[in-house]
């Protein structure tokens, strides 16, 4: 993870700093298209809307929802304070417009962030991530670090602790870390045990 996002920090534009977010907030991909400045409050920003694409004969059309994937995604969204200079930045870069993350004055849609991503990817020489990868991360990353389930239910648009726990929860400790916590198990010492 340091390496994509050392690579997003130092070549910013709109779509590198929308997979920035989506990295600090784990917000869903969908949301950070539609975010408007109107969503943002000093450091945290409002998840009301996704983007939804589907077929249309033989194009793909995206349109904006009013309301996200369901009622536990409107949410507010907390910027941890090492990246509060994000927004600075996206309002130093796209004053004017309603959409935050435009392009040529269009909205920039989850297709074009994906493909930047897989880019990315490729660029720092790692495994290509979904922006979906980027979400479990982010959820792997609260639950390591023992965060307080609502705010961790609430930074996911989660109804609860479970849905985070069973679909986006990866072990990320490596095999010494996780041996060094079985270890410190008083039960498990070798003294107590000889004795």
């Amino acid at each position: 993870m340091p390496k994509i996002m050392e690579y997003l920090i130092e070549n910013l534009d709109m779509s590198n700093i929308a997979i920035l977010l989506m990295f600090v907030t784990g917000v869903r991909i969908g949301e950070v298209v539609t975010l408007k400045h109107t969503d943002f409050d000093g450091f945290t920003f409002k998840i009301r809307r996704t983007e939804t694409r589907y077929r249309k004969g033989d194009k793909y059309v995206c349109e904006v929802k009013e309301f996200p994937k369901s009622q536990a995604g409107v949410r507010t969204v907390i910027i941890p304070n090492e990246y509060e200079w994000l927004v600075k930045k996206i309002r130093m870069l796209n004053p004017f417009s309603d959409y935050i993350f435009v392009k040529n004055g269009e909205r920039i849609h989850t297709h074009s962030i994906r493909m930047r991503l897989r880019r990315v990817c490729d660029k720092v020489g790692i495994y290509r991530k979904s922006p979906h990868k980027i979400r479990k991360t982010y959820g792997s990353i609260l639950l390591d670090n023992n965060i307080d389930q609502r705010i961790v239910i609430g930074q996911m648009g989660h109804t609860n602790i479970l849905c985070t726990e069973n679909h986006y929860h990866r072990n990320r400790r490596s095999i010494e870390t996780k041996s060094a916590i079985l270890s410190s198990i008083p039960e498990f010492k070798a003294d107590l045990i000889t004795k």
